[in-house]
């Protein structure tokens, strides 16, 4: 769920018609929605569609915007929406940075007809008024745009007219689609912060509740005020560790010694069933694409986990909240793993799409788990488990607002059409991460919109596990490109570390005499290390070997 008392749902609803190659049209076609109107005296008006006149040429890519001016009408109506007013800034009314579900912008790799380009169910209850409408935006099988007001449910009394204004597609050339990755290697720096691939996706991820993020927001029914007394900061990190898998007593991803993260249970284990402190427990994404990317969120997506279920884990029903993709934990996770009877069930926005038995998880063994998630244009998602499809769940969009280079609060409006910059030295504070609890600096209390939250739940249902490595990627990734990935690995999943020096035995990046003596050492004791051939014993061979492998050094 991405809003406190808006929320924005991901619908079934897929385009039907026949794909056929492409044809010539037109770069751009308008839908206009003057005149349209919404009946006062209904609560289930019939649906409002409109077309547009010319047709669209096929992409590899599409940019989409709804933004009609209303005003009301019926005596409801007059009262919410007197004077024609933009529908985002209606919205924003509402929830503030609302506005930003009428436009994105989408991958269409196949650059065919039909396209669905956006599907989105507001509801709520606003000053009292109980609300619930799905704007439509596709382009149908004959290349024109299609824009519709789907589901309406109002109050008797409380109508609706377009002034003017409506939808307006574009065909477009998206850039390349950006990866990035952690490996967790003692830190919850990326491969492009630790300098392994410098080429790599910006993407970052912090911890939740790191206190230079400011203070965090209340719990339940306090989502966007500051508890008294405050909630406590840092805990996230003080109930999770980095080590080695040698040191935590579990097996390594693929067979291999590798440094993981211990994950912190989503609950502050002081208080384990206080929800207000359970705010703050986890991991903040921030994709980090806005700089590339011409809107606020991320339609298409995918993530890649190498994960490792403890049997203490196991045994809760909810072993792993694996994704919260509002932006700072404001209710339940959205992605579980459970374990339903022995069986684990996972799937993501489960309520709307339903869950999946996947056999393949197991307890106490390394699996790599990808979903990848198609929002914009079918709103599903694809699980596969070591590179192989395990079924399809929902898919949704996530929030990815602030750039790095020009970070602003998400008070977006036509009065404000770039929203309020933040300082450089608040964002110096933040650590040049976006905060997941400030909010702009004006009455409209706009937060920055711009993280999703990992291994986080509000309720404190997840338990801890380890991660040995994750990827996230702004593309839905096909099958043959998660195929490829395969299973587990210490070395990584796009971005693989360079292999272990098996004769650097003291760790200290170079081969020399000091190697030489550890091998005695270790020879002397028989330690399983220094069996270089193999063999399952540790004997003169084994010297042998490690002469040779001294001499070529690393």
């Amino acid at each position: 769920m991405k809003t406190g008392r808006w929320c924005v749902m991901a619908g079934t609803v897929a385009m039907a018609g026949l794909t056929g190659p492409p044809a010539l049209g037109q770069t751009s076609v308008f839908v206009d929605f003057a005149g349209v109107s919404i009946s006062s005296l209904q609560t289930s008006p019939p649906d409002v569609v409109r077309t547009s006149a010319g047709m669209i040429s096929a992409a590899p890519g599409y940019l989409f915007e709804f933004a009609p001016i209303v005003e009301g009408t019926g005596f409801l109506g007059t009262i919410v929406i007197p004077d024609p007013t933009p529908l985002g800034d209606v919205l924003n009314t509402f929830v503030p940075g609302q506005q930003r579900i009428l436009k994105g912008a989408m991958r269409h790799p196949p650059a065919t007809h039909p396209v669905q380009l956006d599907y989105e169910t507001v509801a709520g209850t606003f000053s009292g008024f109980d609300l619930n409408l799905t704007f439509v935006q596709n382009i149908r099988a004959d290349h024109k745009g299609e824009a519709s007001i789907r589901n309406i449910q109002k109050p008797f009394g409380l109508g609706l007219s377009v002034v003017s204004g409506g939808a307006t597609y574009t065909t477009w050339t998206p850039p390349a689609p950006v990866r990035s990755e952690w490996h967790f290697d003692g830190d919850l720096l990326s491969v492009k912060e630790s300098g392994l691939a410098p080429a790599s996706g910006p993407a970052k991820i912090r911890y939740l509740d790191d206190s230079r993020l400011g203070p965090i927001l209340g719990g339940p029914g306090e989502l966007t005020g500051y508890p008294t007394p405050a909630t406590p900061q840092n805990i996230t990190q003080a109930q999770s560790a980095f080590g080695t898998t040698t040191s935590f007593g579990i097996p390594g991803p693929g067979g291999a010694e590798d440094i993981v993260y211990r994950t912190s249970p989503a609950r502050n284990l002081s208080d384990p069933t206080n929800p207000a402190k359970s705010r703050g427990i986890g991991l903040a994404l921030w994709p980090n694409s806005r700089d590339f990317w011409p809107e606020d969120r991320n339609g298409q997506w995918t993530m890649v986990w190498d994960l490792y279920i403890p049997p203490a884990a196991w045994s809760a029903s909810h072993a792993v909240a694996l994704i919260q993709d509002n932006h700072n934990n404001d209710g339940d996770a959205d992605s579980f793993i459970r374990n339903v009877g022995g069986q684990a069930v996972m799937g993501y926005q489960s309520a709307l799409a339903g869950d999946i038995t996947v056999p393949q998880i197991q307890p106490g063994q390394w699996f790599r788990l990808a979903l990848s998630s198609d929002g914009y244009r079918t709103k599903l998602g694809r699980v596969f488990v070591n590179g192989a499809y395990v079924g399809t769940t929902g898919g949704d969009w996530l929030y990815a607002s602030t750039k790095s280079n020009d970070p602003r609060y998400g008070d977006v409006g036509s009065a404000n059409p770039l929203g309020t910059a933040v300082l450089p030295a608040t964002w110096t504070a933040w650590g040049q991460f976006p905060s997941p609890w400030a909010q702009a600096p004006n009455p409209t209390l706009a937060p920055m919109a711009s993280t999703v939250c990992l291994f986080a739940d509000l309720f404190g249902r997840s338990e801890a596990v380890y991660v040995a490595n994750f990827l996230y990627a702004d593309e839905a990734m096909s099958d043959d490109q998660i195929a490829a990935l395969g299973g587990p690995s210490a070395a990584g999943i796009a971005y693989l570390k360079a292999p272990p020096c098996l004769v650097d035995l003291n760790g200290d990046g170079i081969v020399d005499f000091g190697d030489y003596l550890e091998f005695l050492n270790l020879y002397d004791a028989q330690d399983p290390r220094v069996d270089f051939n193999m063999d399952g014993i540790v004997d003169f061979g084994d010297y042998l070997e490690f002469l040779n492998l001294y001499d070529a050094g690393c």
